[in-house]
């Protein structure tokens, strides 16, 4: 029924635009020699109307090839039938289908508006089932519909409203007077209002039937903004919302864990090793005689310096890599506060027969 409607709106439009233009020509040419003036300018106006009129029709057949596109562009048609209704001098005659548009894309309240006028300026002009089939649709508008006011402390603001789980495009909505009254389909809303840079954010949840105000406080969300800086700069944290995660250990302390426990894991078998040196050392003296030892345990001894030498060598190694990683540990860890004290690591390294030491120390 709707596309029919289109196309027969459409048809009595350019009837009617093309009947205007005509009789606006009628009357620049009429007239008599002593109200040349008057008819000159009667004339200026004419051309100025029909030229509306020619523009009025090409918005309003740019509106219908748009609805007869697969799948219909609601949103680009209903931009080009307001033009039109401007241009053509607010004919009834395009009302019909800016309503229409504005059904589709959740616009509810200017639904309702424009199918009224439609209604009452069409007058027996429009065909009775359509009125039936435009007042149905009426019914179930008012049925689902809430009414909203939103107001705000910047008067150049711009709202943008989505309902949830809606197929139609986010609507753009400005304020008149310092306010808008917006009737919207119940559900549940994220509503938007953007002035400069700052955008603030309302999320009602809108029953059938309901009236609600909602006021955008620009200004004092700029006062809380400045607040809460100033709050961060004074405790030496970072603004809310920036920096780092607030849990979680950063890619330096990751490394410096990895590090301290491959040095743990090196010390550990320098402990090994070191036991298994004493043991050879014990062997190969077990023969010894005033410091002499035969030839034959001459290996022994040799394979227990081999072993001291490594378990030095895991020792000091473990030793680096603890060290390493407890310092990428203690450096990583983000700052409490502005105020953060001297951090400092020594590392001493002791070697004796068949082991060796580390010494560890610092502040922190």
């Amino acid at each position: 029924m709707r596309s029919v409607l289109v196309y027969l709106i459409g048809l009595k439009l350019i009837a009617l635009l093309t009947l205007s233009s005509v009789a606006w020509a009628q009357a620049s040419s009429s007239g008599s020699s002593d109200k040349l003036q008057a008819s000159k300018d009667m004339g200026e106006v004419a051309t100025s109307k029909e030229a509306d009129l020619k523009t009025a029709r090409l918005h309003f057949s740019n509106g219908v090839a748009l609805l007869q596109e697969t799948p219909p562009n609601y949103q680009d048609a209903w931009q080009q039938f307001r033009l039109a209704l401007t241009k053509s001098g607010d004919s009834w005659k395009v009302r019909g289908n800016l309503g229409y548009c504005a059904l589709k894309l959740e616009r509810d309240g200017e639904a309702l508006q424009q199918y009224r006028l439609y209604l009452k300026e069409g007058g027996d002009e429009i065909d009775p089932k359509e009125r039936a089939d435009i007042e149905r649709e009426l019914l179930l508008l008012e049925g689902n519909m809430s009414w909203v006011t939103i107001t705000s402390s910047s008067p150049e603001v711009e709202l943008g409203v989505t309902r949830s789980g809606s197929s139609s495009p986010p609507q753009a909505y400005a304020l008149s007077g310092g306010e808008a009254k917006l009737g919207l389909r119940a559900g549940s809303f994220t509503i938007t209002a953007t002035a400069g840079d700052q955008t603030l954010l309302w999320e009602p949840l809108l029953t059938p039937g309901k009236q609600t105000t909602h006021h955008f406080d620009f200004n004092a969300a700029a006062t809380n903004s400045d607040a809460q800086a100033q709050a961060a700069a004074q405790n030496g944290a970072e603004p809310q919302g920036q920096g780092r995660p607030a849990h979680g250990p950063s890619t330096l302390q990751v490394i410096g864990y990895a590090s301290l426990g491959v040095g743990v894991l090196a010390a550990g078998t320098g402990i090994v090793t070191g036991v298994m040196a004493k043991s050879k050392e014990k062997q190969a003296k077990e023969n010894c005689v005033d410091g002499t030892c035969p030839e034959s345990d001459l290996s022994k001894k040799k394979s227990a310096q081999g072993l001291a030498t490594a378990t030095n060598i895991l020792f000091i190694t473990g030793g680096v890599l603890a060290a390493t990683g407890i310092t990428l540990v203690i450096v990583g860890k983000p700052p409490k506060s502005k105020e953060v004290a001297q951090r400092t690591l020594e590392l001493s390294p002791g070697v004796e027969w068949g082991g060796g030491s580390l010494f560890l120390s610092g502040t922190y």
